[in-house]
C-alpha cells in the first residue's frame, strides 16, 4: 500500500541549513576515498518523460556492496586520529546487514575486534558476510531497534565503543560523524553531474535516517532555498519518518516490519537526523516491496541502452518511489508539488547491491522467465 505526506512547511523555513557546519564539511572534503559512479538512465528517463535520471551507484563502495562503509570509514578514521580508538579497542554495533559489515571490515583493516548484533530475521548471507570480515555476530531475539538497545547496553557494560549511525539522547557524536561522512557521496555526485545544472528532484531512502539527514543537510548547505525538491522513501510497513512527519513528532513503530527492504526496516527515527530531515524534506512516500522488485529487475536487465546495475531491495527503493510518483494516480499531489516534467533532472541513490543473493536471484530470475 502506497502512502505519502507532503511537508509544505519545509519551503517556509528559510533558515534550513542542515546539520553540519563549514568546518565539518572541510574535514569531510579532506577525507580521500575512491568515488562511486553516477550513472545516466537516459532510456528510462525518456520513457518516463523526464530530461534525465542520475543514479549514484553505491553497490561497490570501498570494496563492499553498500554505502554504509563510507560513513563508518570516516568516523573511525576521525576517532583513530584523536586516539580515542587504539590497540585493544572493541567496536560494537547493531545491524540488519550493511552497517555491520562496514564496521567489521574497517575494524579488520585496523586490526581491531568487532561485535555485531543482528535481529532474529537477518538473512544468512548477510551474517556470513559479517563473519567473513572477522567479526563476532550476536543474534538478538527481536527486531533492529531491539538489537540497537542491547548493543548499547553491552557497550556501556563492557567499555566497548558503539559505532552506530542512529542517535539517541546522550549518544550523538559518532552518528553525527558517520552522517557527515555520507555527505562525501554528494560531493562526488556534484562533480560528476557538472557541467549540467543540479537535479530538480532528489529521492533518498530512510531507515533510521542517517543518509537522508546527510543528503538534505548537504542540499540545504549547498543550495539553501533553491535546493532540489526532496522526497524521503521508505517501506510501507516501516515508514517511521512518514508517520513521524505526519504526527509532527517522532513516532515509534512496533512492527512487525513485513518488508524485504531490510536496510530500511526501522521503526524508530534517529534523534539527530529527525529534526534536520523534517525541517528540509519536502515529501515522504512509502511503498510496498513489489515496486522495488520491479526496479531490481529493470536495472539488472535494462532496456533502451541503459547500463546494467545490481541493486538490492533497499537500493532500488528510491528509483521505485520515483516511478510510483510518476505512475500512481494516488501520488498525484506529490508529482504536482515536485514539479516533475519533461525538463526535470532527477537524482536517486542505489544504496546497496545484492546483499541478499538469494532474494536477488529470485527477483531477477522472474524477469528472465517472463
Amino acid at each position: 500500500m502506497t502512502s505519502y505526506f507532503l511537508n509544505p512547511a519545509a519551503r517556509e523555513r528559510s533558515l534550513a541549513t542542515g546539520l553540519f557546519d563549514e568546518h565539518e564539511y572541510r574535514q569531510v572534503d579532506a577525507f580521500q576515498v575512491e568515488p562511486t559512479p553516477l550513472r545516466h538512465l537516459r532510456g528510462l528517463a525518456s520513457r518516463m518523460s523526464l530530461a534525465d535520471v542520475w543514479l549514484k551507484d553505491e553497490s561497490s563502495r570501498l570494496g563492499v556492496n553498500a554505502f554504509k562503509i563510507l560513513g563508518v570509514s570516516y568516523a573511525i578514521s576521525h576517532l583513530l586520529n584523536q586516539k580515542r580508538i587504539g590497540a585493544g579497542s572493541v567496536l560494537i554495533c547493531a545491524t540488519t546487514g550493511n552497517h555491520g559489515r562496514a564496521v567489521a571490515r574497517v575494524a579488520r583493516e585496523h586490526k581491531l575486534e568487532a561485535r555485531v548484533y543482528v535481529p532474529a530475521d537477518t538473512v544468512a548471507a548477510r551474517i556470513t558476510a559479517i563473519e567473513l570480515e572477522g567479526a563476532v555476530v550476536v543474534p538478538v531475539d527481536g527486531n533492529y531497534d531491539e538489537a540497537v538497545r542491547l548493543a548499547a547496553e553491552d557497550a556501556k557494560l563492557h567499555g566497548w565503543i558503539m559505532i552506530s549511525d542512529t542517535a539517541w539522547p546522550g549518544y550523538e557524536e559518532i552518528p553525527r560523524l558517520i552522517m557527515a561522512g555520507y555527505t562525501k557521496l554528494m560531493d562526488e555526485a556534484e562533480r560528476q553531474w557538472a557541467p549540467e545544472p543540479p537535479p530538480d528532484v532528489v529521492l533518498i531512502q530512510a531507515g533510521v535516517g542517517g543518509l537522508a539527514c546527510a543528503v538534505v543537510s548537504w542540499l540545504s548547505h549547498r543550495f539553501g532555498q533553491q535546493r532540489p525538491f526532496t522526497i524521503i522513501c521508505e517501506p510501507a510497513s516501516a515508514a517511521c519518518y512518514l508517520e513521524s512527519a505526519r504526527a509532527g513528532k517522532p513516532v515509534l513503530l512496533a512492527g512487525p516490519f513485513n518488508t524485504r527492504m531490510a536496510g530500511l526496516a526501522s521503526g524508530e527515527v534517529s534523534s539527530t537526523a529527525w529534526s534536520t530531515v523534517v525541517t528540509a524534506a519536502d515529501a515522504f512516500v512509502a511503498i510496498d516491496d513489489d515496486p522495488s522488485f520491479q526496479v531490481m529487475r529493470e536495472l539488472a536487465q535494462p532496456a533502451d541502452g541503459n547500463p546494467a546495475i545490481v541493486a538490492g531491495a533497499s537500493g532500488a527503493c528510491g528509483l521505485a518511489v520515483l516511478l510510483e510518483v510518476l505512475r500512481d494516480k494516488g501520488l498525484r499531489p506529490v508529482r504536482e508539488a515536485s514539479g516533475l516534467n519533461a525538463n526535470s533532472r532527477v537524482l536517486v541513490i542505489n544504496t546497496e547491491g545484492a546483499t541478499d543473493p538469494e532474494l536477488y536471484a529470485q527477483v531477477v530470475a522472474r524477469a528472465s522467465c517472463a
